[in-house]
């Protein structure tokens, strides 16, 4: 049985979480992802209690969750995500 391959929006997203994790901690910076999830989801239009209950919770696959409330807009999932990487 073969993973399934990630869509290009979805490797993007993860593509910009691993750089900006790899920078913040190659310069002793603390990152924190679930905020970075919560904030991105947030801007796709969740309420902050829901959205950290979706970044947190292990049967969920955050970068996932972006791209369904991004709609079929995966150009704004990114820019959420890149928006949420600004912020943290």
């Amino acid at each position: 049985m073969s993973t399934p391959v990630p869509c290009p929006a979805a490797q993007r997203i993860q593509t910009l979480i691993d750089g900006a994790r790899h920078s913040a901690t190659s310069n002793g910076r603390s990152f924190d992802e679930v905020e970075v999830y919560v904030h991105a989801l947030v801007r796709c239009g969740l309420g902050q209690a829901e959205a950290r209950q979706l970044a947190t919770d292990p049967a969920n696959d955050p970068v996932g969750r972006i791209l369904h409330y991004a709609g079929s807009s995966h150009n704004f999932a990114i820019l959420a995500v890149e928006e949420a990487l600004a912020a943290a």
